[in-house]
Protein backbone atom coordinates (compact mmCIF):
# COMPACT_ATOMS: atom_id res chain seq x y z
CA UNK A 1 0.00 0.00 0.00
CA UNK A 2 1.58 3.37 -0.92
CA UNK A 3 -0.16 4.83 2.63
CA UNK A 4 0.99 8.58 1.50
CA UNK A 5 -1.56 8.53 -2.04
CA UNK A 6 -4.17 6.00 -0.03
CA UNK A 7 -4.47 9.28 2.99
CA UNK A 8 -4.73 11.41 0.01
CA UNK A 9 -7.55 9.92 -1.02
CA UNK A 10 -10.46 12.25 -2.42
CA UNK A 11 -14.26 10.85 -0.98
CA UNK A 12 -16.65 12.85 -2.72
CA UNK A 13 -20.63 12.33 -1.21
CA UNK A 14 -22.28 9.59 -2.55
CA UNK A 15 -25.63 10.29 -3.37
CA UNK A 16 -28.20 7.47 -3.77
CA UNK A 17 -32.07 7.28 -4.78
CA UNK A 18 -33.88 3.56 -3.76
CA UNK A 19 -36.86 2.47 -4.25
CA UNK A 20 -38.81 0.65 -2.19
CA UNK A 21 -38.37 -2.35 -4.33
CA UNK A 22 -34.69 -1.76 -3.53
CA UNK A 23 -35.90 -2.91 0.08
CA UNK A 24 -37.82 -5.82 -0.60
CA UNK A 25 -34.85 -7.16 -2.42
CA UNK A 26 -32.75 -6.52 0.15
CA UNK A 27 -35.07 -7.98 2.78
CA UNK A 28 -35.15 -11.02 0.10
CA UNK A 29 -31.37 -11.10 -0.82
CA UNK A 30 -31.59 -12.20 3.50
CA UNK A 31 -33.65 -15.14 3.37
CA UNK A 32 -37.06 -13.17 4.63
CA UNK A 33 -40.04 -14.54 3.21
CA UNK A 34 -38.25 -17.80 2.92
CA UNK A 35 -41.76 -18.94 5.07
CA UNK A 36 -44.70 -17.58 3.26
CA UNK A 37 -47.17 -17.84 6.32
CA UNK A 38 -44.53 -15.79 8.66
CA UNK A 39 -46.49 -12.92 9.66
CA UNK A 40 -43.52 -11.18 11.24
CA UNK A 41 -41.40 -11.69 8.16
CA UNK A 42 -44.14 -10.98 5.38
CA UNK A 43 -43.85 -6.92 5.92
CA UNK A 44 -40.83 -6.86 4.59
CA UNK A 45 -40.79 -8.64 1.32
CA UNK A 46 -44.19 -7.64 0.54
CA UNK A 47 -45.84 -4.01 -0.09
CA UNK A 48 -49.57 -4.77 0.13
CA UNK A 49 -50.52 -5.85 3.50
CA UNK A 50 -53.72 -4.26 4.37
CA UNK A 51 -53.07 -1.94 7.72
CA UNK A 52 -49.54 -2.86 8.00
CA UNK A 53 -46.83 -0.60 5.45
CA UNK A 54 -43.84 -2.60 4.57
CA UNK A 55 -41.30 -2.51 6.55
CA UNK A 56 -37.30 -2.22 6.16
CA UNK A 57 -34.56 -4.01 8.31
CA UNK A 58 -32.63 -1.41 9.96
CA UNK A 59 -29.16 -3.12 8.69
CA UNK A 60 -29.91 -1.83 5.00
CA UNK A 61 -28.25 1.40 6.50
CA UNK A 62 -25.22 -0.22 5.46
CA UNK A 63 -25.58 -0.95 2.10
CA UNK A 64 -27.37 3.12 1.06
CA UNK A 65 -24.90 5.13 -0.32
CA UNK A 66 -22.49 2.95 -1.36
CA UNK A 67 -18.61 3.75 -2.37
CA UNK A 68 -17.77 3.55 -5.10
CA UNK A 69 -14.68 0.21 -4.98
CA UNK A 70 -11.59 2.44 -5.08
CA UNK A 71 -8.94 0.12 -3.29
CA UNK A 72 -8.38 -1.37 -7.14
CA UNK A 73 -6.63 2.02 -8.40
CA UNK A 74 -2.72 0.98 -9.47
CA UNK A 75 -1.82 3.85 -7.91
CA UNK A 76 -2.51 3.32 -4.45
CA UNK A 77 -0.80 -0.57 -4.54
CA UNK A 78 -3.39 -1.74 -2.54
CA UNK A 79 -3.43 -5.86 -2.39
CA UNK A 80 -6.72 -5.16 -2.90
CA UNK A 81 -7.94 -8.86 -4.51
CA UNK A 82 -7.00 -9.85 -0.35
CA UNK A 83 -8.97 -6.97 1.47
CA UNK A 84 -11.44 -8.81 4.13
CA UNK A 85 -14.12 -6.97 6.42
CA UNK A 86 -12.96 -7.27 9.77
CA UNK A 87 -15.83 -5.31 11.36
CA UNK A 88 -19.22 -3.31 10.78
CA UNK A 89 -20.36 -0.92 13.07
CA UNK A 90 -24.08 0.90 12.49
CA UNK A 91 -25.78 3.31 14.58
CA UNK A 92 -29.29 4.14 13.70
CA UNK A 93 -30.79 7.64 14.39
CA UNK A 94 -34.41 7.09 13.09
CA UNK A 95 -36.01 4.39 11.32
CA UNK A 96 -34.88 4.07 7.44
CA UNK A 97 -38.02 4.80 5.00
CA UNK A 98 -38.91 1.90 2.17
CA UNK A 99 -37.63 4.08 -0.20
CA UNK A 100 -35.97 7.92 -0.40
CA UNK A 101 -32.74 10.10 -1.30
CA UNK A 102 -29.93 9.88 0.56
CA UNK A 103 -26.81 10.76 0.67
CA UNK A 104 -23.21 9.64 2.52
CA UNK A 105 -19.92 11.09 3.42
CA UNK A 106 -17.15 9.29 3.74
CA UNK A 107 -14.03 9.92 5.52
CA UNK A 108 -10.70 7.59 6.51
CA UNK A 109 -10.08 7.63 9.85
CA UNK A 110 -6.94 5.63 10.24
CA UNK A 111 -4.65 3.09 9.27
CA UNK A 112 -3.08 0.40 12.04
CA UNK A 113 0.01 -1.41 10.73
CA UNK A 114 0.56 -5.10 11.84
CA UNK A 115 3.61 -5.51 10.07
CA UNK A 116 5.00 -6.95 7.50
CA UNK A 117 3.59 -9.94 6.05
CA UNK A 118 0.69 -9.50 9.38
CA UNK A 119 -1.40 -6.98 7.07
CA UNK A 120 -2.87 -3.74 7.84
CA UNK A 121 -6.69 -2.07 9.37
CA UNK A 122 -8.01 0.71 7.59
CA UNK A 123 -10.81 2.26 9.02
CA UNK A 124 -13.81 4.27 7.03
CA UNK A 125 -16.63 5.89 9.07
CA UNK A 126 -19.23 7.00 7.15
CA UNK A 127 -22.73 9.41 7.57
CA UNK A 128 -25.84 8.27 5.87
CA UNK A 129 -28.25 11.54 5.54
CA UNK A 130 -31.78 12.30 3.71
CA UNK A 131 -31.03 14.35 0.93
CA UNK A 132 -34.21 15.78 0.74
CA UNK A 133 -34.85 16.74 4.71
CA UNK A 134 -31.21 16.78 5.77
CA UNK A 135 -32.02 14.00 8.72
CA UNK A 136 -29.61 12.18 10.00
CA UNK A 137 -30.27 8.82 9.24
CA UNK A 138 -27.09 6.11 10.14
CA UNK A 139 -23.53 6.49 11.00
CA UNK A 140 -21.44 3.48 10.04
CA UNK A 141 -17.67 2.50 10.94
CA UNK A 142 -16.30 -0.13 8.49
CA UNK A 143 -13.17 -1.88 9.56
CA UNK A 144 -11.25 -3.58 6.66
CA UNK A 145 -8.35 -6.24 7.08
CA UNK A 146 -5.58 -5.29 4.23
CA UNK A 147 -4.32 -8.78 4.11
CA UNK A 148 -1.35 -7.83 2.15
CA UNK A 149 -0.58 -4.84 3.41
CA UNK A 150 1.41 -5.15 6.23
CA UNK A 151 4.34 -2.47 6.31
CA UNK A 152 2.67 0.04 5.27
CA UNK A 153 3.21 2.92 8.39
CA UNK A 154 0.23 3.74 10.68
CA UNK A 155 -1.80 7.04 9.96
CA UNK A 156 -4.86 8.37 12.02
CA UNK A 157 -5.94 9.46 15.26
CA UNK A 158 -5.92 6.10 17.43
CA UNK A 159 -8.57 7.44 19.74
CA UNK A 160 -11.27 7.34 16.53
CA UNK A 161 -10.91 3.28 16.17
CA UNK A 162 -14.24 1.58 16.71
CA UNK A 163 -15.18 0.56 20.32
CA UNK A 164 -14.04 -2.75 21.46
CA UNK A 165 -16.67 -5.33 21.20
CA UNK A 166 -17.29 -7.44 24.36
CA UNK A 167 -16.96 -11.21 24.62
CA UNK A 168 -19.28 -13.47 24.96
CA UNK A 169 -18.94 -15.12 28.36
CA UNK A 170 -17.50 -18.58 27.98
CA UNK A 171 -20.47 -20.97 29.12
CA UNK A 172 -23.16 -18.78 28.03
CA UNK A 173 -26.08 -19.98 26.97
CA UNK A 174 -28.03 -18.76 24.11
CA UNK A 175 -31.91 -17.02 24.59
CA UNK A 176 -32.47 -17.96 21.01
CA UNK A 177 -30.70 -19.83 18.60
CA UNK A 178 -32.18 -19.13 14.66
CA UNK A 179 -31.10 -21.44 11.93
CA UNK A 180 -30.95 -20.28 7.94
CA UNK A 181 -30.53 -21.91 5.17
CA UNK A 182 -28.32 -20.13 2.40
CA UNK A 183 -28.54 -20.80 -1.38
CA UNK A 184 -25.77 -21.14 -3.70
CA UNK A 185 -26.59 -18.32 -5.32
CA UNK A 186 -27.31 -16.42 -2.26
CA UNK A 187 -23.67 -14.21 -2.99
CA UNK A 188 -25.03 -13.46 -6.30
CA UNK A 189 -28.10 -12.00 -5.66
CA UNK A 190 -26.78 -10.14 -2.26
CA UNK A 191 -24.23 -8.28 -4.71
CA UNK A 192 -27.74 -7.39 -6.63
CA UNK A 193 -29.50 -6.39 -3.71
CA UNK A 194 -26.43 -4.30 -2.13
CA UNK A 195 -24.70 -3.11 -5.32
CA UNK A 196 -21.24 -4.44 -3.80
CA UNK A 197 -19.79 -5.51 -6.91
CA UNK A 198 -16.14 -6.96 -5.56
CA UNK A 199 -15.27 -9.43 -7.59
CA UNK A 200 -14.24 -12.16 -5.16
CA UNK A 201 -18.24 -13.02 -4.41
CA UNK A 202 -18.68 -13.91 -7.95
CA UNK A 203 -15.91 -14.51 -9.46
CA UNK A 204 -13.93 -17.96 -9.12
CA UNK A 205 -10.77 -17.08 -11.21
CA UNK A 206 -10.26 -13.87 -8.56
CA UNK A 207 -11.59 -15.52 -5.49
CA UNK A 208 -8.69 -18.50 -5.68
CA UNK A 209 -5.94 -15.73 -6.26
CA UNK A 210 -7.24 -13.97 -2.91
CA UNK A 211 -6.76 -17.68 -1.63
CA UNK A 212 -10.10 -19.25 -1.48
CA UNK A 213 -11.26 -22.42 -3.27
CA UNK A 214 -14.32 -20.78 -4.56
CA UNK A 215 -16.38 -17.23 -4.18
CA UNK A 216 -17.43 -16.62 -0.86
CA UNK A 217 -20.23 -15.06 1.02
CA UNK A 218 -20.46 -11.32 1.75
CA UNK A 219 -19.93 -10.62 5.41
CA UNK A 220 -22.36 -7.80 5.64
CA UNK A 221 -24.86 -10.12 4.24
CA UNK A 222 -24.24 -12.45 6.98
CA UNK A 223 -24.60 -9.21 9.64
CA UNK A 224 -27.57 -8.44 7.87
CA UNK A 225 -29.20 -12.43 8.38
CA UNK A 226 -27.94 -11.88 12.41
CA UNK A 227 -30.38 -8.66 12.02
CA UNK A 228 -33.28 -10.63 10.57
CA UNK A 229 -32.63 -13.48 13.82
CA UNK A 230 -32.91 -10.48 15.92
CA UNK A 231 -36.01 -8.82 14.41
CA UNK A 232 -37.23 -12.17 14.49
CA UNK A 233 -36.52 -13.26 18.44
CA UNK A 234 -36.36 -9.49 20.20
CA UNK A 235 -38.46 -7.02 18.30
CA UNK A 236 -40.68 -8.81 16.12
CA UNK A 237 -43.11 -6.60 14.07
CA UNK A 238 -41.06 -3.14 15.17
CA UNK A 239 -37.60 -2.87 13.01
CA UNK A 240 -38.02 0.36 15.21
CA UNK A 241 -36.56 -0.23 18.36
CA UNK A 242 -32.97 -1.51 16.60
CA UNK A 243 -30.86 1.56 17.63
CA UNK A 244 -27.58 -0.06 16.79
CA UNK A 245 -25.84 -3.25 15.52
CA UNK A 246 -22.16 -4.63 15.27
CA UNK A 247 -19.96 -7.49 14.66
CA UNK A 248 -16.45 -8.83 14.26
CA UNK A 249 -16.01 -10.95 10.98
CA UNK A 250 -14.56 -14.06 11.82
CA UNK A 251 -14.16 -16.65 8.55
CA UNK A 252 -15.72 -15.61 5.85
CA UNK A 253 -18.95 -17.27 5.04
CA UNK A 254 -19.88 -19.82 1.77
CA UNK A 255 -22.75 -19.60 -0.32
CA UNK A 256 -24.81 -22.96 0.59
CA UNK A 257 -24.02 -22.64 4.07
CA UNK A 258 -26.53 -23.21 7.05
CA UNK A 259 -26.05 -20.22 9.15
CA UNK A 260 -26.93 -20.72 12.82
CA UNK A 261 -27.19 -17.43 14.77
CA UNK A 262 -27.13 -17.28 18.51
CA UNK A 263 -28.57 -14.63 20.67
CA UNK A 264 -27.68 -13.89 23.91
CA UNK A 265 -30.60 -11.27 25.41
CA UNK A 266 -29.64 -9.68 28.73
CA UNK A 267 -33.61 -8.37 28.84
CA UNK A 268 -32.26 -4.74 29.03
CA UNK A 269 -32.06 -3.77 25.19
CA UNK A 270 -29.06 -5.10 24.89
CA UNK A 271 -28.14 -8.17 23.11
CA UNK A 272 -24.72 -10.09 22.14
CA UNK A 273 -24.81 -12.65 19.15
CA UNK A 274 -22.88 -14.67 16.97
CA UNK A 275 -23.20 -16.59 13.87
CA UNK A 276 -21.69 -19.83 12.69
CA UNK A 277 -21.67 -22.22 9.28
CA UNK A 278 -23.29 -25.32 10.69
CA UNK A 279 -21.68 -27.63 8.13
CA UNK A 280 -18.12 -26.20 8.37
CA UNK A 281 -18.33 -25.90 12.15
CA UNK A 282 -16.69 -22.65 11.18
CA UNK A 283 -17.78 -18.85 13.26
CA UNK A 284 -18.52 -16.06 10.83
CA UNK A 285 -19.56 -13.55 13.74
CA UNK A 286 -18.36 -13.06 16.91
CA UNK A 287 -18.42 -10.50 19.53
CA UNK A 288 -21.97 -9.19 17.96
CA UNK A 289 -24.03 -6.87 19.89
CA UNK A 290 -27.37 -4.92 19.71
CA UNK A 291 -28.88 -2.07 21.06
CA UNK A 292 -33.08 -1.92 21.17
CA UNK A 293 -35.01 0.56 22.39
CA UNK A 294 -37.70 0.02 24.53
Amino acid sequence: MNLDRVIRQDFAPTDHDYTARDSLLYALSLGMGSDPLDADELPYVYEALPGRPQQVVPSQAMILGWQPFWQDDPALAIDWKRILHGEEHVQLHRPLPAAGQVRTQHRMVRVQDKGAGRGAVLQMNTELYDRTSGLHLASLQSVQFMRGDGGCGDWGDPAAATAPLPLIADGAQPTAVLEYATSAQSALLYRVASQDWMPIHADPDIAREAGFERPIAHGLNNLGRACRALLKACAPGHPERVRSIAARFVSPGLPGDTVRVELFDDGHGRVQFRSTAVERGVRLLDRGLCTLAP
